[in-house]
């Protein structure tokens, strides 16, 4: 992903429709923002989450290695309902 793509995902998950989104483990591939205490910590797209959604990995940019955020450090995931929508289609079913 360019870095202009990343930034322009930044700026669109900071509206007033992000949400937050606590079933990390649908989230594989797409752009969230990760937040801590409220305040904007990353945004990028996910990479790799733990099966139980505690953990994940972002990718940001090239130029930076992909970080791990744990839901125990008090970590958030955001995402828009945009965004969301083309993972849960893609989301196998339960049951």
């Amino acid at each position: 992903m360019k870095r202009r793509d990343l930034f322009s995902a930044a700026t669109h998950l900071d509206g007033p429709r992000s949400m937050r989104y606590d079933d990390w483990a649908a989230l594989t591939g797409g752009r969230i923002m990760i937040r801590r205490h409220g305040n904007i910590v990353q945004a990028g797209v996910v990479e790799m989450v733990m099966p139980d959604s505690s953990a994940l990995w972002l990718d940001s940019d090239p130029m930076h290695e992909r970080r791990y955020y744990s839901k125990n450090d008090g970590y958030e995931a955001w995402i828009s309902p945009r965004d969301l929508q083309p993972l849960l289609r893609r989301a196998p079913a339960l049951g």
